[in-house]
């Protein structure tokens, strides 16, 4: 199975992308600054997103909330189509309506990002992500403001749904008490000691188990998963206006030049290039 990385950019508030794969795949973990949907429409994907693993099969939808960090592994035994829509937390704020960003509170809301529509709501939901799909490749004039309305209309069907979803999933969706714990406090902790070590002793775990089952269950390393969510606490400062030095201190790099490497690895530039610019983002498409 190949291990695959690809960058993108999203300068515009939001791109949908509508592709197929025949191959295996395995995308290296990763995060972005923006809102992600993945909509299944043909084959079997595994995503593993903040420390629980998601097994969509056709007409799931799948949202990542900006900053949580995911990973997907494709199987090649059928075809795997999806629409996948990025979207700016942003562009969603210039209105007035709070509905626009349930879709992306509901994870963090329910503790799962799967959603399983029913056969009516799937086929008018699909339509409209089609429709905003159609109109942005068209060429007449107000196409551009026609896929924006039926966008919106999307996320506003979609919250409203998500509203009143107490679906059951059965093993569609696989997480950990425990383990989430793990990542709940590295999440409000990271200016603290963060190593295995530590983490061992804070939880009354063996080192040895607890790579094992990071990994297992984020997708990632300790190391990997801690940078990441560093790096963006770090991002988040300074788009925020904070100093750099002083956002990679609060965000937990007490080596400035070990955060300097870290970060052009992960974006592609200096950080002082995150104010008023738009990066390149790590895509797991």
């Amino acid at each position: 199975m190949a291990s695959v990385t690809r960058r993108g950019y999203l300068h515009e508030a939001y791109r949908l992308f509508h592709s197929t794969d025949r191959m295996d795949m395995d995308f290296q973990s990763h995060s972005h600054d923006f809102h992600k949907i993945v909509l299944c429409l043909e084959g079997h994907v595994t995503y593993i997103m903040e420390g629980t693993t998601y097994s969509l099969r056709p007409w799931d939808i799948l949202i990542i909330p900006e900053h949580q960090i995911h990973r997907s592994i494709l199987h090649a035994a059928q075809a795997y189509e999806r629409i996948i829509l990025w979207i700016q937390d942003s562009f969603l704020r210039s209105f007035s309506e709070p509905m626009l960003r349930y879709a992306f509170e509901w994870p963090l809301l329910q503790g799962r990002g799967l959603f399983r529509p029913d056969e009516k709501n799937r086929s008018e939901l699909i339509e409209t992500l089609l429709n905003v799909e159609r109109n942005q490749k068209a060429s007449f004039a107000g196409h551009a403001l026609l896929a924006d309305t039926y966008l919106l209309q999307f996320l506003l069907a979609l919250g409203r749904l998500l509203e009143r979803d107490h679906a059951a999933l059965g093993n569609a969706v696989r997480s950990d008490p425990k383990f989430n714990g793990i990542l709940g406090y590295i999440n409000g902790h990271l200016d603290e000691e963060l190593s295995i070590d530590a983490l061992s002793r804070r939880f009354y775990i063996s080192t040895s188990y607890l790579m094992h089952e990071f990994k297992r269950h984020a997708g990632c390393t300790v190391h990997q998963y801690v940078q990441q969510k560093r790096l963006t606490e770090a991002a988040a400062r300074i788009r925020a206006g904070d100093a750099v030095l002083a956002a990679s201190q609060a965000a937990g790099f007490s080596d400035y030049s070990a955060f300097l490497k870290a970060f052009r690895k992960q974006y592609g530039c200096v950080p002082s290039a995150l104010r008023g610019k738009a990066v390149p983002m790590p895509d797991g498409r």
